[in-house]
């Protein structure tokens, strides 16, 4: 697939088929992922990428699916909130694989007065574009779940992940649901979010 074609084709997919993913095709998407650029070159990632159903339905159980009062959305982002909140977890457990791209934590963010946190964060960022890119070329479908509240200290409980670790996000990969729901996408184009030259 040519590569504004996954640009494009890219978009976050919540209903997944009951399908395994090849393994050289997950071999391939963490290759793209461990590409991206990283602060310093220091590259302190470590992708726990996780293929058994039952870890992966345990894991999902920590993620609690949101309530949605939106009926009848009227904007993309209403649409997004009664697509996607009620699936946090089931989008999780039809997933046929789920990586977690925890990074060392060397500045904490809480503490940040120079914006030194930002560097392994935002790294960490351009990795997981990278897979989601990668998916998209694969034939596969994918999404984000950004843990919340209690969720980033269970997840590590669960899965023995040392301190120092830090988890931005789950990325969910899967073949997607010939039914699965899409919401519309906000309009951003070059010409209504670029600004030549001056605010």
């Amino acid at each position: 697939m040519e590569f504004y074609e996954v640009v494009n084709k890219r978009r976050s997919i919540r209903q997944f088929e009951n399908r395994e993913i090849p393994h050289e095709a997950l071999e391939r998407i963490l290759d793209a992922g461990l590409k991206a650029p990283s602060s310093n070159h220091q590259r302190r990632w470590e992708l726990l990428t996780l293929t058994d159903k039952s870890i992966i339905y345990n894991l999902a159980q920590l993620v609690r699916p949101y309530p949605c009062r939106v009926v009848e959305p009227k904007t993309p982002q209403q649409e997004m909130f009664k697509i996607a909140y009620p699936r946090q977890r089931s989008m999780i457990e039809e997933s046929a694989c789920v990586i977690l791209p925890f990074f060392k934590q060397k500045y904490p963010m809480s503490e940040d007065k120079n914006g030194y946190g930002l560097m392994d964060y935002g790294a960490t960022w351009a990795l997981v574009e990278n897979m989601l890119l990668a998916a998209t070329a694969e034939g596969l479908g994918s999404v984000v779940h950004i843990p919340v509240k209690k969720e980033p200290e269970k997840i590590k409980e669960f899965l023995k992940i040392p301190d120092g670790w830090y988890l931005p996000t789950l990325v969910m990969l899967g073949y997607a649901s010939p039914d699965a729901e899409v919401p519309a996408q906000v309009k951003a184009t070059v010409a209504n979010k670029v600004r030549w030259n001056k605010w």
